[in-house]
């Protein structure tokens, strides 16, 4: 039960941390991934959590981990943006849908959130 309520608040934080990574500007074309997830998988070598605790990595590193199904791709934005273009592989989530389905987000694979 302690372990379920940590992992809800985990995931609270985690999508948290994304959808203000939504508002960030990086300039170097990089996409950004949570700190939670960024700590729980991510592979030696990559790049390093900023300040702002979200973790970048490159469109290469994530087409890497979403090869390997070590990620998953969500698309935030309202479902007319996403029915109208979309990254290949991203599933849609509507940011107003994000609390309720957080119970169904996978807890084993990096979660990379995006609303641009």
């Amino acid at each position: 039960m302690r372990r379920r309520v940590f992992l809800k608040a985990a995931l609270a934080l985690a999508a948290a941390a994304a959808f203000g990574a939504c508002k960030a500007t990086d300039t170097a074309g990089n996409v950004s991934v949570s700190q939670a997830a960024a700590k729980q998988n991510a592979p030696a070598g990559t790049t390093e959590v900023h300040a702002d605790g979200v973790r970048r990595v490159t469109v290469a590193e994530l087409q890497k981990m979403v090869a390997d199904g070590s990620a998953v791709i969500y698309d935030t934005r309202p479902q007319t943006a996403y029915d109208a273009e979309h990254i290949k592989g991203a599933l849609s989530m509507p940011y107003d849908q994000v609390p309720t389905h957080s119970g169904e987000l996978p807890k084993d694979k990096t979660l990379v959130f995006y609303c641009t």
